[in-house]
């Protein structure tokens, strides 16, 4: 575990970063320009990056390029490849001069339409556009041949400033209003309307005729006229607008002019064949030489353009090599190579005299404070440096020890492991108590302390035998002394805290997940800002702001550009310099963002080596890289928070490119829509985050992966839908960050359209209306016709049940009368005329039951229980040897047909009639349950039947067979010996 430990931090040690130029970036054909001769550059309100080349017109927006380019055959396309000047109108449209037309460009439609201010010219075949000057209000002022116009944005109308064909003139325009110069005179015209405003006859106040065949507008409106009758060696003049006066100086300079353009500071940028050539307020030329430019340049540095954004950063043109962005934040930055070559440099010290030393791969070297001559001084490999008050220099060399190097210089090694006060010569960090006179020596084997009045020497390691040399753990990192002289020892698996006195104090344990305080890292610095907060550098959990015994974390989430750090140190703003292996973080605790400074923001390096990080007395901080020495001057370094907008750049519905607007409109056979969206950000272009949510599909913000721009829909639904999306430098500032939004909508099939399912909905119910109607109509008729059916058969039933009564019944009763009378006469045949008197008796009782059913239309089950049960009453004294039992359950009535309540009425009966008269049953017992359904049980406790054999007789089948009929379920259970179970349900 120790070696592993011990590998990861010697990696830190020895980290090595790739090299760039610091505060250049470099766009060429292989990043999409189209061509690498780089004539105009122009950059609009979005933030777009327009780059004009001899052949054709480039969009950029930091991560990728978009090329427009002349189409002979596409009148929709640009009218020449030869770009000269590229503008923006009130409007967002981007204005493209060149070597032939005019064009403006519709960013929505992506189509440019040809403009001639001049109609007359527009069969010209070369007409050459050579500026166009944003004048306010959205308006342009667009010189042509010698010519000025003034596209008027509100009116959409050209106006033409009179200008003689036959006499040259000079124009530049800004604001404030549109010059001219001609034969020694300037004139004023109003930016709006192009009236002229003032005449200045600068040869009359000046005595002198200077020819202008190129005017610049500087920002202190004074205008820089170039003589260009000898091209190759051109002469500057300079015009005071607001004195009204010629200046009496003037630059020569021995190179051809191609531009000229002014910074923020006033500066003067001039393109020539050679470079560019920067004059300031004094007026004295300055080449920016080969050796401040990227190698990559070196070939050729003839410089065609140049332009200053609002943001401040600078982009050059040149003949042959691109574009380059200059970032002059880079200025708050240097790298001091002490042998005048990359080399790594791993500590940074200044004596009390102040005097630089610097220890390096090479050797440690010392820089003076007032010649600032380098010395080489020990061409010895050190790896920790340390200044006492007495100009004595302690130096870690590396596998040697600790060693003095006193004001003379010579050499004194003071401990190692060959005199046995060492165990191991590999030293990572060396911090000086001045109060306490105490030297902290952090080492792979604990932290070494030596008293540099007495020489004494305490060791304290995590294994000590006792407790008051104690360590969180070996391997010492790094050591630091606050204000209220208490060290604070970095190892790894926590902090150890000491006093004054060599006490430890207190410790925090960082070697365990479960932690309370710092979860399981390496802890790799300490420092302390202005007001006593103490900030803890970690190997892989970022960093720590520990306050009154409450610590808080930053980290990635928070805007670090990475986890492991590698130093920390505090400036005199009270901002915390937070140095990790992916650039330099600021943190400006009063706005709480973290900044994120980086090569491409002009700082030299971009990976720190661990303990390397220091501060000087003038409170610059230097850091030890692969580069150099890295000096950063914290004065002017004041990161401003840029809040990107966000806006969509292409858009594709079924993979065709399609115009952009605010609200895109689906049909319903689209399955797809894909758009492109941008927030132009040139400085750590590749950092920028991008999130999106689709109200409705997806609420939740989607973040992009990393360098994918494109947001895509398949199969969206039939409905409006609000999509929303936004960008940010970092993860953590995307709650500041400005939301974009736009709607898509998808139209729904003609038959799921409101314009279509309204009217088919209204024809569609007045067909269910007509189609009811009809049906009704029809039900109606059928029920009639049923009725009329039904109350024939009702009066047909009348009538059989009247004759049934009045003649068959009557004679049934005559036939039972005379049985009784012959039964008196003949005693004899007693039996016979009993059977005949049973058989007339059931005849009767059957006419009887059948009239009744016949009489209605529905019975209810309750009547029909009745009469069973009077039936039951009538018989029952016959059998006094059987017990009958009833049993009636009523819980919701039910009705029945006749036929079905004469097939039931029957089937009871029979059923009873087989118990009573076949059973040579003891009980006979009876449940009528009346509910849906009805369940009708008679059971009886006779001999049974065999079910397989059957039983003689049709009984039994005639119910099975009514049953059948009237729709019942009738079941038969019987066993020899264990009596019959019949019953009906339904």
């Amino acid at each position: 575990m120790r070696f592993k430990v011990f590998v990861l931090i010697i990696a830190l040690l020895f980290t090595l970063c790739g090299y760039s130029q610091p505060g250049f970036l470099q766009y060429s054909v292989k990043n999409g320009l189209t061509q690498n001769a780089v004539t105009a550059i122009f950059r609009d309100s979005k933030g777009l990056v327009w780059m004009g080349t001899q052949d054709g017109l480039n969009r950029f927006d930091g991560l990728s390029f978009k090329q427009y380019k002349h189409n002979p055959i596409d009148s929709n396309s640009l009218s020449d490849q030869y770009i000269t000047a590229i503008s923006e109108d009130g409007s967002g449209n981007i204005w493209v001069g060149t070597r032939n037309g005019l064009n403006k460009l519709d960013l929505n439609k992506g189509k440019f339409e040809r403009i001639h201010p001049d109609p007359s010219k527009k069969k010209v075949i070369q007409y050459l556009f050579e500026e166009i000057y944003p004048i306010g209000n959205g308006n342009l002022a667009i010189v042509v041949e010698g010519q000025i116009f003034i596209w008027q944005h509100s009116s959409k109308y050209f106006k033409k400033i009179a200008s003689s064909i036959n006499n040259q003139s000079s124009f530049t325009a800004n604001e404030k209003g549109i010059w001219k110069y001609q034969n020694g005179q300037f004139y004023l015209y109003h930016p709006e309307s192009g009236k002229r405003l003032k005449i200045f006859d600068a040869f009359k106040n000046n005595k002198r005729l200077v020819v202008g065949t190129k005017l610049y507008l500087n920002q202190n409106q004074a205008i820089w006229v170039v003589d260009e009758t000898n091209e190759s060696r051109p002469i500057i003049h300079f015009f005071d607008t607001k004195n009204k006066r010629w200046l009496n100086d003037s630059v020569v300079l021995n190179e051809k002019i191609n531009q000229i353009s002014f910074d923020q500071k006033n500066i003067a940028w001039i393109a020539s064949l050679s470079g560019i050539i920067k004059i300031d307020s004094s007026l004295k030329p300055v080449s920016w030489k080969t050796a401040q430019l990227p190698a990559s340049l070196n070939q050729s540095n003839a410089v065609l353009c140049t332009y200053h954004d609002s943001f401040g950063l600078s982009w050059i043109g040149f003949a042959n090599n691109g574009a380059i962005l200059y970032n002059p934040a880079s200025s708050s930055f240097q790298l001091f190579q002490p042998n005048n070559k990359r080399e790594t440099v791993f500590a940074y010290t200044q004596d009390s005299f102040g005097n630089d030393w610097v220890a390096s791969i090479s050797g440690l070297y010392k820089r003076t404070a007032i010649a600032q001559q380098t010395q080489l001084k020990i061409r010895r490999k050190v790896r920790a440096l340390a200044a006492d008050e007495n100009g004595y220099i302690w130096a870690a060399i590396e596998n040697e020890g600790l060693y003095k190097i006193n004001p003379s210089g010579s050499l004194v090694m003071v401990a190692s492991i060959q005199n046995k006060l060492l165990t191991d010569n590999t030293i990572f960090h060396l911090n000086i108590d001045h109060k306490n006179k105490k030297l902290f020596v952090a080492t792979k084997s604990g932290l070494i302390v030596l008293n540099l009045k007495n020489n004494q020497i305490i060791r304290y390691y995590a294994e000590a035998p006792l407790v008051n040399n104690q360590i969180t753990g070996s391997y010492v990192l790094h050591s630091f002394t606050d204000s209220k002289n208490q060290t604070w020892v970095s190892t790894n698996a926590g902090i150890d805290v000491f006093n004054q006195f060599g006490s430890r104090i207190k410790y925090y344990k960082t070697d365990s997940d479960q932690s309370p305080y710092i979860k399981r890292t390496i802890i790799t610095g300490c420092t302390e800002d202005k007001v006593g907060n103490i900030w803890i550098a970690t190997l892989s959990n970022g960093i720590y702001k520990l306050n009154n015994g409450k610590f808080t974390s930053y980290n990635q989430t928070n805007g670090l550009s990475g986890n492991i750090v590698s130093g920390i140190i505090a400036d005199s703003y009270n901002r915390i310099w937070v140095a990790t292996t992916s650039g330099m973080n600021l943190l400006n605790q009063q706005s709480g963002r973290i900044a994120t400074i980086t090569e491409q923001n002009g700082i030299p390096a971009s990976d720190y080596l661990l303990a390397s990080i220091a501060k000087n007395n003038s409170g610059n901080i230097l850091l030890g890289s692969s580069e150099g020495l890295v000096m950063i001057n914290p004065n002017t370094v004041w990161p401003i928070p840029i809040q990107l907008k966000c806006f969509v750049t292409d858009a594709a519905i079924n993979y065709s490119q399609v115009g952009l607007t605010k609200h895109f409109q689906l049909n319903s056979n689209d399955q797809s829509i894909s758009l492109e969206i941008s927030a132009p950000c040139f400085i750590n272009a590749d950092k920028v985050v991008y999130q999106y949510r689709c109200l409705g599909i997806v609420d939740q913000w989607v973040t992009l992966q990393p360098n994918n721009r494109r947001i895509s829909f398949t199969n969206l639904p039939y409905k409006k839908l609000q999509l929303e999306f936004r960008a940010a430098e970092n993860i953590a500032l995307m709650k500041f960050g400005s939301i974009s939004t736009l709607y898509i909508s998808r139209e729904p099939p003609i038959w799921q359209n409101s314009f279509f399912i309204i009217p088919a909905s209204i024809l569609l119910l007045l067909g269910i209306v007509f189609f009811i109607r009809f049906l009704t109509k029809r039900k109606i008729q059928e029920q009639l016709r049923k009725a009329a059916v039904e109350q024939g058969i009702y009066k047909e039933r009348e009538r059989i049940s009247r004759d049934l009564h009045d003649h068959l019944g009557a004679y049934a009763a005559a036939i039972k009368s005379n049985i009784i009378q012959l039964e008196k006469m003949d005693s004899n045949s007693s039996e016979t005329m009993y059977q005949l008197k049973g058989n007339a008796e059931d005849m009767v009782s059957a006419l009887r039951e059948t009239i009744w059913v016949m009489q209605y239309q529905q019975i209810s089950m309750t009547s029909l229980s009745d009469r069973f049960k009077n039936l039951i009453n009538r018989i029952a004294p016959n059998y006094p040897s059987i017990q009958i039992d009833v049993k009636e359950e009523i819980i919701q009535e039910k009705m029945m047909s006749p036929g079905v309540s004469i097939h039931l009425l029957r089937m009871m009966q029979e059923a009873l009639t087989n118990s009573l008269k076949h059973a040579q049953c003891t009980q006979i017992y009876i449940k009528i349950a009346i509910n849906d359904p009805i369940l009708v049980v008679i059971e009886d406790n006779g001999i049974g039947f065999d079910m397989k054999k059957g039983s003689d007789g049709y009984g039994l089948q005639n119910m099975q067979d009514r049953a059948s009929e009237a729709g019942l379920d009738a079941k038969i259970i019987s066993e020899l010996g264990k009596g019959t179970r019949i019953s009906f349900r339904f």
